[in-house]
């Protein structure tokens, strides 16, 4: 298994403020508030990975001191002297994260909505601590179709979340949005799930999952919907295998073509496509990027990786689908 927690982020001497587990990611949470979007697990369940606490103005204006911000940028990211990371969303949050990444301190405004903070702290902290723990969570889309596990990778705007609505229109089941955590074993690659909810933008959602509109949520952030597509499965906190990662690359500006086809991609152009898909992107430490490249090439050694070439409109998706279909072999 790619990065196992230490010994010494276990269960002992776990102050009584930190009264919620949960498990996301494959991995276990610690918190002092309930984060409703994910389930909590027993107390004798697996060690804990990761603690999250609120912290006081103090703490972040004492870690934070003396540097400046750009007021043009949308996420203040900072990698501090101690190794740890610091980042800030106007409305949303500011968090601090120790540089083993077993701890994250956070701030929510008052003014915040609590799901908007939920979601992006689950995205942009856990993310941040999972690398800084060693590992390289890839900014995808992962769904089971048929009973068999697949990723779409891509920037976004890519498409991705408007084809997994789609393929869950299809029968498809949500096994994580945005951030995956893939794990490699015995020349396997697991993907773990996330929270149960997929985020669209309203047309999309209107269009393919109108059900789930109505208990949607709109997150301001990304201008998005969040919505819950269908009934979670019962055993979905089981890793998966993956059969194979689609990147959709950028769409294209001026389609001028109904073709669709799934290129395999291999050497430095899928390495390529798995180092653009890293998750906490602006962590720039020379040693995370070595370890980028040995995970990319691990990854691309152990799962099919393909170019999912298509014009973005709603008439071919069931030729997109025909194509996945074709090479997950389903």
């Amino acid at each position: 298994m790619f990065a196992k927690p230490s010994e010494e982020r276990g269960r002992r001497d776990v102050p009584a403020s930190f009264v919620h587990r949960h498990l996301v990611y494959g991995v276990v949470v610690e918190s002092e508030f309930r984060l409703n979007s994910i389930d909590e697990v027993p107390e004798a369940n697996a060690e804990t990975t990761i603690r999250i606490s609120f912290g006081s103005a103090d703490i972040f204006r004492h870690s934070t001191q003396g540097r400046t911000a750009d007021p043009d940028d949308w996420l203040q990211h900072a990698v501090l002297p101690d190794g740890g990371v610091y980042m800030k969303l106007d409305g949303v949050f500011e968090i601090l994260v120790s540089a083993d990444g077993g701890s994250i301190v956070c701030a929510r405004p008052d003014d915040a909505d609590t799901r908007s903070f939920e979601a992006n702290l689950l995205n942009f902290a856990l993310s941040a601590a999972l690398t800084l723990q060693g590992e390289e969570p890839l900014h995808a889309t992962v769904l089971d179709l048929d009973g068999t596990a697949l990723a779409l990778l891509g920037p976004s705007g890519a498409g991705k979340s408007t084809l997994a609505a789609y393929l869950i229109g299809q029968g498809a089941e949500l096994i994580t949005d945005d951030m995956l955590r893939l794990t490699l074993s015995h020349g396997v690659g697991f993907a773990h799930c996330g929270p149960h909810r997929l985020k669209l933008f309203d047309e999309p959602a209107r269009r393919l999952l109108p059900r789930a509109m109505s208990d949607g949520h709109f997150n301001a952030l990304s201008g998005k919907l969040m919505v819950e597509p269908g009934a979670a499965a019962p055993a979905r906190h089981q890793p998966r295998p993956l059969s194979a990662l689609f990147w959709l690359g950028d769409p294209p500006a001026q389609p001028t073509s109904d073709d669709v086809s799934a290129t395999r991609l291999a050497g430095m152009e899928a390495m390529r496509v798995l180092t653009a898909s890293a998750m906490d992107i602006r962590n720039y430490a020379p040693d995370r990027l070595a370890r980028q490249l040995s995970f990319a090439q691990r990854v691309a050694q152990t799962v099919p990786v393909h170019a999912l070439s298509y014009a973005r409109r709603y008439a071919l998706l069931d030729r997109v689908v025909e194509q996945i279909r074709r090479v997950i072999g389903r």
